[in-house]
Order: C-alpha cells, then sequence, then structure tokens
C-alpha cells in the first residue's frame, strides 16, 4: 500500500511541474528587410523632425538566412554589408562590417517590430519588417 501511495504521490508531483509557469521569451524570427522608424539616443526620443526624416528615408536592413548583413542606402543599392549573429535564446545580435562589431540586446512589440538597445540602454532604435 506504501509503494502505490508513494507511486501516486510522484506521478501528482509530475502532473503538476507540467503546469509550471515558463518564463516566455519572444524568438521570433530577424530574417527579411526591416525600416529604421524610430531612435532614442541617451535616453532622449527623436521628436517630429526625426520621425519625418525616417519616414522620408529609404535605407533598409536586410538580414538573410545565410547570416549576411546588408544596410541599403539607396534605390540603387549601394549600402554596407557584412555578417550578423543573432542568439533568439539571450535575444543578442551582433552585426560585424569590417573590423567592427555592433552588439545590441533586442526586444520584440510582435513579430514586424524589433528594438536593437545598447547593453547601456542610452541608444534604442525601433525596426518595422518590410513586407513587399
Amino acid at each position: 500500500m506504501r509503494a502505490y501511495l508513494s507511486l501516486f504521490a510522484l506521478l501528482i508531483l509530475f502532473t503538476f511541474s507540467g503546469f509550471a509557469v515558463k518564463p516566455h521569451q519572444n524568438t521570433y524570427s530577424i530574417i527579411g528587410s526591416w525600416k529604421l522608424v524610430g531612435m532614442q539616443l541617451d535616453g532622449q526620443e527623436g521628436g517630429e523632425t526625426m520621425e519625418q526624416a525616417l519616414d522620408d528615408h529609404q535605407m533598409r536592413f536586410v538580414f538573410e538566412e545565410s547570416g549576411q548583413f546588408r544596410m541599403v542606402l539607396g534605390p540603387d543599392g549601394r549600402g554596407l554589408s557584412g555578417g550578423y549573429l543573432y542568439d533568439p535564446e539571450n535575444q543578442i545580435l551582433s552585426i560585424m562590417y569590417g573590423s567592427h562589431t555592433d552588439t545590441a540586446l533586442v526586444s520584440w512589440e510582435g513579430a514586424d517590430k524589433m528594438i536593437h538597445a545598447t547593453k547601456d540602454g542610452k541608444t534604442k532604435t525601433t525596426m518595422q519588417r518590410v513586407r513587399e
């Protein structure tokens, strides 16, 4: 009888542990084309002039499945290219171009809005996915 009671207690324990709340991490894909829609420098929002400039520009950030990164500055395709590493578990993005590496903490506002923040939190950029 004791063996059955112990077995029953273990079964209940395993059942309840399956219902434990696990921390939720958004692991959306960064692959695709993105447009810069917001910028915050040193804790200050950009303002209307910055928003208008961001609306008017044609710059796109493109993250390819191969690990290649491109910053396209205009319709002629000129820009900057390099590689990137994205760690979805820790939500850290590193972009490498030339001998330079930029690292940002990534957060999400849904699958189509990505926010990059420097480690010190002083600079934040918001990107919107471009669906063409």
